[in-house]
């Protein structure tokens, strides 16, 4: 099975694909969101996979627009604790480094780290952090590291200088895969909505209350600006929710005159 991804062997979304879909898998390495899903609609991959979610950011809304653009449904989700390794060449010492590339979400998320220990390097964003491993060992940059997780550390047969580098022990980035061939799964029990309300007093609370009158309980609630009508909102909702549930979910929103787009309905463990 072909897996589209944002990065390469080693990143953070290829470990969550490989716990989501299994080691058997084949990589499409793609350098941001959007290639991610050219190449699903492209047929270059079976199915993509990407961020949502994380912990300490909130939501990744290029995602969500990207999930609503192509109409893939969600099929699964994993999330992922963020675990960054300051990765260097074997036999290197942390006072030698004077450069450190990483994804710029990755030096971000060590910034505390970086001005304590490295006040003086040069930080260099890459599109990628395991990618960033690889292009300071092809390009024999010696003084330089990368930030990383590390299995792209072993894949490139590189040296972990310093462990859980992250600023934040609760790093957790919530990955979800699409695909536009896959059925809906008869266990589905969470689903991801987008849901617009009429325009008047009461009507999100109106909304809501379907969930509750159903016993659905919201796992996400966050409004989005619809775009070409200012200042009005959709609200994206994730809910766990059965088969019986999200079809009356959508049934009694529709009738009170919201529009309803289901993004996935899905098993989450």
């Amino acid at each position: 099975m072909k897996i589209a991804i944002q990065g390469e062997a080693g990143s953070f979304h290829d470990e969550a694909s490989q716990i989501l879909f299994g080691p058997d898998i084949t990589l499409v390495a793609c350098e941001n969101f959007r290639d991610v899903f050219a190449a699903v609609s492209d047929s270059v991959a079976d199915a993509g996979l990407v961020a949502v979610e994380n912990s300490l950011y909130g939501s990744l809304h290029e995602t969500y627009d990207m999930i609503a653009r192509y109409k893939f449904p969600i099929i699964g989700e994993v999330s992922l604790a963020i675990r960054q390794q300051l990765i260097g060449f074997p036999g290197a010492t942390k006072t030698e480094i004077d450069e450190i590339y990483s994804h710029p979400a990755a030096l971000d998320q060590c910034r505390n780290y970086l001005e304590t220990n490295f006040p003086d390097a040069e930080l260099i964003e890459h599109y990628d952090t395991a990618a960033a491993v690889e292009h300071i060992k092809s390009a024999g940059l010696l003084g330089s590291a990368a930030i990383a997780s590390n299995r792209a550390a072993e894949l490139h047969n590189m040296q972990v200088l310093d462990k859980n580098i992250e600023d934040e022990a609760e790093n957790i980035t919530r990955f979800v895969a699409i695909s536009p061939t896959s059925k809906p799964s008869g266990d589905a029990n969470k689903a991801a909505l987008v849901v617009t309300t009429k325009h008047n007093p009461g009507a999100l609370y109106e909304a809501l209350g379907v969930f509750q009158r159903l016993g659905a309980n919201l796992t996400k609630l966050e409004s989005r600006p619809i775009r070409g009508e200012a200042f009005k909102y959709q609200f994206i909702i994730d809910t766990l929710a059965d088969n019986y549930q999200i079809t009356k979910i959508q049934s009694n929103l529709e009738s009170q005159g919201c529009s309803v787009t289901l993004l996935g309905h899905y098993k989450s463990s």
